[in-house]
């Protein structure tokens, strides 16, 4: 089935996405291992590290929660909607679509009030503004947004839902 813009555009970024959290994981990593022998070889710390590893860890969960979403592989408890009849089963499943949307769209602009109200607040280690760790509210929800605006232009062209990979033990 042909994609359409917006997918095509959600695959693009979920690729790109993709491909940052694997390099922070790489290079959180490397920090932690230096920050070890560092510390327990040299006996001397690194001083920077640890503001570095939880900042990065942040960055990497909200990235890492937008390409969650996208695939649509959030856990959810169903037991309660498929206790439901089937005709509202679908109608709560394409309301959350929209009120998902709505949420997600507010904690980003939220989330970029909050990155220019922090702009000049300075990190103690690190000496960066306090806006870099919390952008990634804002950076993560956008994506997040889009993805919601894909899942549900899905819905409207009638399309199922974008199904999660499972893991079979």
């Amino acid at each position: 089935m042909a994609e359409g813009r917006l997918e095509t555009l959600c695959n693009r970024l979920e690729k790109i996405t993709l491909a940052v959290t694997m390099a922070m994981c790489l290079v959180m990593l490397v920090v932690a291992w230096m920050h070890v022998v560092k510390r327990y070889v040299f006996n001397d710390a690194l001083t920077w590290s640890e503001e570095f590893l939880r900042f990065a860890i942040v960055w990497y969960a909200l990235l890492s929660a937008s390409i969650l979403y996208k695939r649509n592989g959030h856990l959810g408890i169903t037991i309660f909607r498929e206790m439901m009849p089937i005709k509202l089963q679908q109608i709560l499943a394409r309301t959350v679509i929209y009120l998902m949307v709505l949420t997600i769209a507010t904690v980003t602009v939220y989330g970029a009030i909050l990155v220019y109200n922090t702009r000049f607040q300075i990190t103690p280690a690190l000496g960066i503004s306090v806006s870099w760790p919390y952008a990634a509210i804002p950076v993560s929800f956008f994506l997040m947004t889009i993805y919601g605006l894909m899942h549900i232009s899905r819905d409207i062209k009638g399309l199922p839902p974008i199904q999660a990979e499972t893991v079979d033990e």
